[in-house]
């Protein structure tokens, strides 16, 4: 992991209203695509048409429906996380995330530069990810003028991590 370390933790089942799009990493599309969303999401105002937004307010970039690993396809959304979504608005998509296990990682420093070294380490590791659905939460602290943090939750098979460089107990 390239020295990185990370807390193994299980976090419960919740949901992400947001704007979405395939991608992929391995021939490049990500790099346009993920601002492209983010783009997308701002410019509309989306989170201002999500109703039964969770508390405290926080966005979420959520990476699912992935063809097999890292290299292949995968969806891409931003969102904001709902107690419930009964009804979603036009162009939007709703996720909803299992109670599942995670590695999770904490981004510090210059926006994106870190966020693309954690990704590229845990793209280079031995995590037995499961590729089911990965997240990072945009909270306050994201907002801070200087410091910044993005909290990324990496969804890892909690029976294949016993050995694996980094781990920092199950919270």
């Amino acid at each position: 992991m390239q020295d990185l370390s990370f807390k193994l933790t299980k976090r419960p089942e919740f949901s992400v209203v947001g704007v979405s799009r395939r991608t992929c990493n391995a021939d490049g599309r990500s790099v346009a695509d993920i601002p492209a969303v983010w783009q997308d999401f701002l410019s509309q105002n989306a989170a201002a048409k999500i109703k039964h937004r969770s508390l405290p307010p926080a966005m979420f970039a959520v990476y699912s429906d992935y063809e097999a690993d890292w290299t292949k396809e995968y969806s891409f959304l931003i969102g904001c996380g709902v107690t419930r979504a009964p009804e979603v608005p036009q162009g939007m998509e709703v996720r909803r995330i299992p109670a599942q296990t995670y590695a999770h990682f904490v981004a510090k420093g210059d926006m994106p530069q870190c966020l693309i070294e954690i990704w590229s380490s845990v793209w280079l590791s031995n995590l037995p990810r499961t590729y089911t659905f990965d997240f990072e939460v945009y909270d306050q602290r994201f907002t801070r003028p200087k410091n910044k943090e993005i909290d990324i939750f990496v969804a890892v098979d909690p029976a294949k991590m016993e050995g694996v460089p980094g781990t920092i107990g199950l919270s």
